[in-house]
């Protein structure tokens, strides 16, 4: 995993992957003058497809949170009143199938979080999924 441009090597458990962000979407005048949707990745953990191997499997779970000076989604929650140029704070998840040598790329959109393929063993994974 590259993560701010440094290389990580995390054990997952599972079939799957799954990724998890903290994300604060803007809008009307913060739209207008160029805010981007915002995001803090907070979690990446292994998982299951099936259910029972899931509530009984190994987990694992990885904090991906840094500690930063100026948590603007904690503010944007605590005074969303104050803050009329907020739309939603929220969190989203993204998650697709772990194989070996899969590669895929995560960003956000204004949606919440996104995973796209970004190799062919990851492709091919995806067109397997079940």
């Amino acid at each position: 995993m590259t993560l701010k441009n440094r290389d990580a090597i995390l054990d997952l458990r599972g079939d799957e992957w799954q990724m998890d962000a903290r994300v604060l979407k803007w809008r009307g005048m913060a739209i207008l003058v160029g805010f981007d949707t915002l995001y803090r990745l907070d979690r990446l953990s292994g998982r299951y497809r099936d259910i029972t191997q899931e509530r009984t499997g190994l987990r694992t779970v990885h904090n991906l949170s840094e500690e930063q000076g100026l948590d603007l989604w904690m503010i944007a929650r605590r005074y969303a009143h104050w803050i009329p140029w907020v739309d939603a704070v929220y969190g989203s998840a993204t998650y697709m199938p772990m194989v070996g040598g899969a590669s895929y790329t995560v960003s956000v959109s204004s949606t919440g979080l996104l995973s796209r393929p970004s190799n062919d063993i990851a492709r091919k994974a995806i067109g397997e999924w079940r």
